[in-house]
């Protein structure tokens, strides 16, 4: 996961490595090497320079997603937060992928598809229409 957030960081991770699990890799790895407010700044970035190196364009429909990447920021360093006794790194990051924090449609918990997919939430963040944006424990 190291490599693959180094590489994303340089902007040389091939497109097909970017995946779902990926950004939750990524995410997991820069949050637990700079903390949450450095990745809230950086991470639109790093993203955005990502899909231009592969491709992708940042468009209305396409590319870097600014509510989806601040959600799951949120949400992962929420996990992060969470004690996991006798969990080392790869293994907590197994736990984030395969639980209900790493579901693709964990943040339509929290909004409905209208906003969540609309042009301004693409933009700029926007908050949740469903429900307050509280995580839930990992018991």
């Amino acid at each position: 996961m190291d490599s693959l957030t180094d590489r994303l960081c340089a902007e040389c991770l091939p497109r097909a490595e970017w995946t779902h699990e990926g950004h939750l890799a990524a995410g997991y790895c820069l949050l637990n090497r700079h903390g949450l407010e450095k990745c809230l700044i950086d991470m639109p970035g790093i993203i955005r320079r990502h899909n231009t190196s592969v491709g992708t364009p940042n468009s209305d429909s396409d590319g870097y997603h600014e509510t989806i990447t601040l959600f799951y920021l949120k949400a992962i360093s929420h996990f992060i937060e969470q004690p996991a006794p006798d969990t080392d790194y790869v293994d907590n990051l197994n736990r984030l992928i395969l639980g209900p924090y790493g579901d693709k449609d964990f943040p339509l918990r929290y909004y409905s598809e209208e906003l969540l997919f609309s042009v301004p939430a693409r933009y700029g963040w926007v908050e949740p229409d469903l429900g307050p944006l509280e995580f839930p424990g990992l018991g």
